[in-house]
């Protein structure tokens, strides 16, 4: 590989022992990972990864395990959809973000099964916030992007996130896995960042677009372990004007609560890949293609019955049907155990934010929102594939 990329790829095989090492030594794991799988699980993990010596093997002996154990303790089902135009190597996978963690891992069992290799994972060095860290996704093939920096320093990072992309994927027919933009979208309403399109684009076009092989992978979670997290940033934000300051340790703790939270039923599906398309006049390219992400991604999403049931509260708490939804749509009609879940979930997150003052019904209304918005993007692409039961 390009010394060039030595900064910012993945670890080679032969980094693989001494990164191994330094993440050993760097917590007690044992009680770290006890408390979520078992001390007896997580005992054979950390012996089985010393004596590694290539990232596969890391992947197949720790990743591969743990995302295992993780799914059956976590979800109730995970299924996966295959487009006819599916390819599984020498392809971007974009996809909606909820998790950093599980979204490209669950990308990569899919390909397991298929006996593809599993992609290269853009991560931003914002959420390397230890080094132990960084070994860990390191050995996981993730690659990392720059962030923060003067605007001349962004542009840089950009340029070079770009040209490593096109290495990975047009001289090494590998794949890559990006999130469809920068941070998880807290209100549930998944779009792609044009800014991820223009820099893909790296100034130019149809050729380079095309070369890329672009294919959109949704994913639809049942339950959303961050769901309280994200009222209170999103209710805090309401209040100071769309500003928010982080608390230290936040990141930590809901990549924690992302990854051991309960998930329900988790869908994957790989759609079609997205060839250049000439944008309308007076729409730049970036714009009408991520556009045109969110199209496919949006028509491909599993809906659940607890976003039907987040739709109807919403709907009778605004008191009018809303300027979005289309007028002669209404929510499915839902099991009562479903509806129970949803009051408890929607209590427990306000009995959490007694320090904000909210009101129980603020709390639920933006708790609907944040549930409901992948139910009405699904519906106003004009597909809404529902899971009633």
């Amino acid at each position: 590989m390009d010394d060039s990329f030595a900064h910012i790829r993945p670890y080679l095989d032969h980094e693989v022992p001494e990164a191994i090492e330094n993440l050993v030594g760097a917590l007690d794991w044992e009680s770290q990972l006890g408390p979520f799988i078992g001390n007896e699980k997580a005992d054979g993990l950390l012996k089985g990864i010393r004596g590694l010596q290539s990232v596969e093997a890391f992947q197949e002996n720790l990743s591969r395990a743990f995302i295992d154990m993780l799914l059956q303790r976590t979800t109730e089902d995970v299924s996966v959809s295959y487009a006819s135009g599916f390819e599984g190597h020498g392809v971007l996978f974009i996809s909606n973000h909820r998790d950093i963690v599980l979204d490209p891992s669950l990308i990569n069992m899919a390909l397991l099964s298929r006996g593809e290799s599993t992609t290269q994972i853009g991560i931003g060095s914002n959420l390397l916030v230890t080094e132990w860290v960084e070994h860990l996704v390191r050995l996981n093939k993730s690659f990392i992007v720059r962030r923060g920096g003067t605007p001349r320093e962004q542009l840089m990072a950009s340029a070079e996130v770009a040209q490593y992309v096109r290495h990975v994927i047009m001289e090494q027919n590998a794949s890559v896995w990006l999130a469809q933009r920068e941070g998880r979208a807290k209100d549930g309403d998944d779009r792609t960042s044009p800014a991820l399109i223009r820099m893909l684009l790296n100034g130019e076009h149809s050729d380079a677009w095309n070369r890329l092989k672009v294919q959109p992978v949704s994913l639809s979670y049942e339950w959303d372990p961050c769901d309280g997290m994200k009222v209170r940033e999103l209710l805090i934000r309401d209040a100071n004007d769309g500003d928010y300051e982080k608390a230290l340790g936040e990141d930590e703790r809901s990549m924690k609560q992302g990854l051991f939270g309960w998930k329900g039923r988790i869908h994957v599906a790989f759609c079609n890949p997205i060839a250049w398309q000439d944008p309308p006049e007076g729409v730049r390219p970036a714009t009408h293609l991520a556009s045109q992400v969110d199209k496919v991604l949006h028509e491909s999403m599993r809906t659940w019955p607890c976003q039907h049931w987040a739709a109807r509260e919403w709907l009778r708490l605004s008191h009018d049907r809303g300027v979005n939804w289309p007028e002669d749509w209404t929510p499915d009609a839902v099991d009562a155990a479903v509806g129970k879940a949803c009051e408890k979930r929607i209590r427990a997150i306000a009995e959490s934010l007694t320090d904000l003052n909210a009101s129980e019904e603020t709390v639920r209304l933006k708790w609907c929102e944040i549930t409901m918005n992948p139910l009405l993007n699904s519906v106003l692409a004009g597909k809404a594939t529902s899971v009633t039961a």
